[in-house]
């Protein structure tokens, strides 16, 4: 049984095109799109903007439910299981998101933010707690003095690591990473990167790694799915394989890597 099963999902989203009558025209974003994701393994998910990568995130995390489809989490489906299924579904699929900052309450410490999710599912002491929060602060590269800290007081990158943090609490299975890396600085990136596959190692974690960046995506993947206009047009269960693929995306995002010493990239258009 596959940890993450996507089976045939399309998903469409109504806009209202007149006040009196008030019709609505539907608009497509997800088309048959199924994916598969065993235990232990990352998933590139590669898209441009508007390709339907953020709304696939969210009908796999359960927060839009598709027109058509299945998804199955630990092979219960996500939209028809029952409220305790739904309870522990939640504490084994966590997710990350692109913006750091407004994915936490900024009137909360370090310590409360990663505490969250441990307030919802164990029964720690206080101390206990705490001595938790501090372990997961070091895991991901900060310090237990840290935890009185509030996210006005970290650099962006600091504040993906206390999400990333977060995230692991509650050792879940999977993680959807929804352009966590997007909006970091090169440096931070890449070390974050390196964080994310040193996580993935030590607790066979899996990842949805959510992105349009195809360099990120192919450090961290072991396998690589490109969409393009709600569709998969590319599945490469080998991530080498997407550099030889003949799909006019594929080969255009690949195209779009630059090389890494300046000496050898091209400026086109003069």
């Amino acid at each position: 049984m596959s940890l993450l099963e996507v089976k045939d999902v399309t998903h469409t989203y109504g806009s209202a095109r007149s006040f009196l009558p008030i019709r609505r025209k539907e608009t497509q974003v997800l088309s048959n799109v199924s994916l598969t994701v065993e235990q232990g393994m990352c998933m590139g998910l590669i898209g441009t903007s508007g390709a339907g990568k953020s709304t696939l995130g969210k009908v796999i995390l359960g927060l839009e439910k598709p027109k058509k489809g299945q998804v199955l989490f630990q092979g219960e489906d996500l939209y028809t299981m029952t409220a305790a299924a739904r309870r522990k579904m939640r504490r084994d699929l966590q997710v990350v998101f692109q913006d750091s900052y407004s994915s936490v309450n900024p009137r909360l410490t370090a310590e409360q933010i990663i505490g969250e999710p441990l307030d919802n599912y164990e029964k720690l002491s206080v101390s206990e707690q705490k001595r938790t929060v501090a372990q997961l602060l070091e895991m991901v590269g900060l310090h237990a003095e840290d935890m009185k800290k509030r996210p006005g007081q970290f650099s962006g990158g600091q504040l993906q690591r206390i999400s990333i943090a977060r995230s692991i609490a509650l050792k879940p299975k999977m993680i959807v990473l929804d352009e966590s890396v997007s909006s970091l600085d090169m440096v931070t990136q890449t070390n974050i990167l390196h964080l994310l596959q040193e996580l993935k190692n030590e607790y066979s974690l899996s990842y949805l790694f959510i992105t349009h960046d195809i360099r990120a995506a192919y450090f961290i993947s072991d396998a690589m799915i490109v969409m393009e206009n709600g569709r998969i047009v590319e599945t490469c269960y080998d991530k080498n394989d997407i550099f030889t693929s003949e799909q006019p995306k594929v080969k255009e995002l690949v195209a779009s890597i630059l090389p890494e010493h300046p000496k050898d990239r091209t400026i086109t258009g003069r």
